[in-house]
Order: C-alpha cells, then sequence, then structure tokens
C-alpha cells in the first residue's frame, strides 16, 4: 500500500511537469535559479560567537528556505587575515553536507582588505590565475585553497554569472585586468542572453550606489563605473562595509542596480552620524544575507534574512522586468516620505537625576520602513546644552528594543532642564520631537 502511494504522489507531483520540461517540487517551480549571496565571514574573528559559530549558523538557515537554492556566492572578505589555517577553517563549514547539499554551488570571491593581509605564503609555488597574470601572495593562499580561479564567468539554468576577486593595491582593491575581465564578460552575456539581468559578485560596491558606497563612507570603488553604466541589465551584489542590509538604502538603481550584501560576522554603521561611532550596541549580534529568485514573469526578487534570528526582514525587493533601466523603482528619488512618528502621549522621561548626571528614557518611534537614529538633546529654556546621536538597532528586527536611554552626565547642578527627542529615518527625514517633563539636578 505504501509503494503504491508513494507512485500515485510521485505521478501527481512530477510527471506533468516532466512533459512540459520543468521540475516541480512540492508546487515549487524550479527551472529558474534561486542563489545565496553572503559577505564578510572573516574566518578566525572572534567578535561575539566567532565566525566560527556565526557562519555555520546563518548557512544552516538560509539552506533552510525551501526550494533549495542552486549557488551560494560569498563575496568576500572570507578570512579575516587571509591565512592558510583560516582557508582550512572556511573550507570546513562550506564541504560540510549537513550545512550545503551536495548539489549547492558555492562560488567564492577574493576580498580586498581583509583577504589580503598577508605579504607571503611560505612554500607556496607561484600561481597565476586565469587571466594569465602573477598573483600576489596573498592570492596565492586563495588559489591554493579555494582551488577556483579568481574571476569566474559561469552560467545557471540559462542566466549568466560573473564573479570578481581583488586584483590591485592601496588605495584601489582592483586592477585593470580585473576591470577587462568584467568588460569582456559583461559584453559576453549581453550578447549570448539578451533581455536577461546578468549577475555581478564583487567585494568591494560600485562607489555612489548602495548604502555602505558613498565617498564619505569610504567603502566602494569606481573602477567598474564607467563599464557597468553601459549594462543597465547588471545587478551587482557587493558587501565590505558590514552596513545592515534591513536600511532602504542596501539596494540602489541609476544606470544599473546595485546591491549591499550586509555581513556575516557582525554589523556597521557610516561614521561621524553617532555618538557611540560606527560599531553601534549590540552590532556582534548581527548576521544576514540574501536569497534571489528569478520569477516566471522575468522580475527578480530579493529576500533579505536576519541569519542571526532566521527571521525575512521585509518586504522583499522587486526588480522589475524589462532590464533595460525603464523600471527601476530604487532610485536617488526616494525620499522615505513619510517621517518617523512617536505614538500619541509618549513622553520622554528622566530618572537617576543627580548633581550633574540624568537618564533619559524613551519609547521607540515607528517609521513606513526603519527609523535609523535619534537625536536626544538636554534643554535649558530651549537653549540645547548637551545633545547625543543614539542609533535605533533596528537590525536587531524582532529584538530591537521597544525602549532606549541615554545617560547625560556634565550637567550644571540645580537647574530645571528637559529632554527633547527626534525620531531620523534613513533619508533624514525627522520626525515631530517629543518632550519631557522639566525635571531639576540637585544642589551640590
Amino acid at each position: 500500500m505504501k509503494k503504491q502511494i508513494t507512485i500515485i504522489l510521485f505521478t501527481i507531483l512530477f510527471i506533468p511537469s516532466m512533459l512540459t520540461g520543468e521540475i516541480m517540487l512540492f508546487g515549487q517551480n524550479l527551472k529558474l535559479p534561486r542563489f545565496t549571496v553572503i559577505s564578510d565571514t572573516h574566518f578566525e574573528n572572534n567578535t561575539g560567537e566567532g565566525a566560527k559559530v556565526k557562519v555555520p549558523k546563518a548557512l544552516k538557515n538560509l539552506m533552510s528556505q525551501k526550494p533549495q537554492t542552486d549557488a551560494i556566492f560569498v563575496v568576500g572578505d572570507l578570512t579575516n587575515y587571509g591565512k592558510l589555517n583560516e582557508y582550512d577553517q572556511l573550507l570546513n563549514v562550506f564541504n560540510d553536507k549537513n550545512l550545503i547539499p551536495e548539489n549547492t554551488a558555492v562560488y567564492f570571491m577574493m576580498g580586498f582588505n581583509h583577504d589580503k593581509f598577508p605579504r607571503s605564503a611560505s612554500g607556496a609555488d607561484e600561481v597565476k590565475n586565469i587571466l594569465g597574470f602573477a598573483a600576489t601572495d596573498a592570492q596565492k593562499n586563495f588559489l591554493e585553497k579555494v582551488k577556483k580561479p579568481l574571476h569566474q564567468f559561469v552560467e545557471i539554468k540559462g542566466y549568466p554569472f560573473i564573479t570578481l576577486s581583488e586584483g590591485g593595491s592601496n588605495p584601489s582593491p582592483y586592477n585593470n585586468e580585473v576591470k577587462k575581465f568584467l568588460e569582456d564578460n559583461l559584453a559576453i552575456a549581453a550578447k549570448k542572453y539578451p533581455n536577461k539581468p546578468i549577475f555581478v559578485f564583487t567585494h568591494v560596491p560600485p562607489l555612489n550606489t548602495c548604502y555602505g558606497s558613498h565617498k564619505h563612507e569610504g567603502w566602494g570603488t569606481d573602477i567598474f563605473t564607467e563599464t557597468l553604466n553601459r549594462y543597465p541589465q547588471a545587478i551587482v551584489f557587493s558587501g565590505h562595509s558590514h552596513f545592515p542590509i534591513g536600511d532602504p538604502r542596501s539596494i540602489y538603481q541609476e544606470k544599473f542596480t546595485s546591491v549591499n550584501t550586509g555581513s556575516t560576522t557582525y554589523g556597521e554603521v557610516e561614521s561621524k552620524i553617532l555618538n557611540i561611532g560606527i560599531h553601534p550596541e549590540n552590532c556582534n549580534k548581527v548576521t544576514e544575507g540574501l536569497i534571489v529568485n528569478i520569477l516566471e514573469n522575468g522580475n527578480i526578487e530579493i529576500e533579505r534574512w536576519d541569519t542571526y534570528r532566521n527571521e525575512e526582514i521585509l518586504p522583499r525587493w522587486i526588480i522589475y522586468a524589462p532590464h533595460d533601466g525603464s523600471k527601476f523603482h530604487y532610485t536617488k528619488n526616494r525620499n522615505g516620505l513619510p517621517a518617523p512618528t512617536f505614538a500619541e502621549g509618549i513622553k520622554p522621561v528622566a530618572s537617576n537625576i543627580t548633581t550633574n548626571s540624568c537618564t533619559i528614557t524613551f519609547s521607540q518611534a515607528t517609521d513606513n520602513e526603519i527609523v535609523h537614529r535619534y537625536l536626544i538633546e538636554i534643554l535649558d529654556n530651549e537653549k540645547t546644552i548637551a545633545s547625543f546621536r543614539k542609533f535605533s538597532q533596528f537590525y536587531l528586527n524582532s529584538e530591537t528594543p521597544k525602549e532606549l536611554n541615554v545617560t547625560f552626565n556634565n550637567l550644571p547642578p540645580d537647574k530645571s532642564l528637559q529632554a527633547r527627542v527626534t525620531a531620523i529615518d534613513s533619508y533624514n527625514n525627522s520626525s515631530k520631537p517629543i518632550q519631557s517633563e522639566i525635571f531639576k539636578t540637585n544642589k551640590k
């Protein structure tokens, strides 16, 4: 009886699809590519739980999403210092079939600042990459362990994929040989696959595109810009910045599409925007990744995943067909409006008041996308005498604190003061501020 049931199920699930040349798995159409993108695994980095814990956990959570992905692209800074033993740690994880199914391909890109730290590889013979030019010592380590070319053109289910590894030196993470590889293979892909997207993977993002790539943030490169500008069908995935993918600026379209892939070790944010610096609270509890689906109508759907908590970050991004630039949606014209709002009647509360200090506590505001940060001010008769810029910690998703607090020191004694809090979104839209009741510091 069990055998009969199995045959009937096989007939229902598979035979109709076999007749049409498609493969179906419990209603999921697998004839089109579905792939995973992660970045900045940093093996031997021990921030928080460390890469040897965080990366397997991230992979387990991503691979548990169904249907199974065809490939995983790891877009650089695979290791913390580019050492051979760090590549061993990397490969031990990615060769674990309990984490990654046998038929899921893995593509590694060499990063710039971390994978390229060493200047010698003891005992390693000189290795030449696929382009024929001599590899650096750091590249030797990558090639010796990964045993794949630095740059690759691959085809998956009738779609083109281009991977780029580092190939330069300070201040440029790439050189003209890498640029030529991209130019040549974009031309090949565009000719062979007209009207289809071309997926490009590189550690360092194209300058002034997605979140983390802008000049003032310090993480982008312009070496590929002129080339990519000729291909609106190019969709470029990059890491390097560790900036969280929950920020809507992590996808950007102008001449092509640029996507920030986050980090698999710890998060960062832009400098000089918070008082606490580029590593705000709980940034060691942030690991992220993407799953990309090509849909029947030609659209590209991007799932964003908090791989630390196994939670999807919504909404999904859609890159609309035709891939000629005419349907670009995530452009510089986005303004993020409406601005954040606080719930009716919410006020900051002052506590732990001393002669020259106090703690200000407030409930978080809401936004149509995310609240990025807060400006907390201490007022003396409407004059600001102290201020603090605090991150919302939106990258913690379901664990984002409902309340935040800031302690101020060096306040004047015996003064009647008031706290004012303003919520600010990713596009610098500010809420209407909320103010506390008047409170008084203690006398000396």
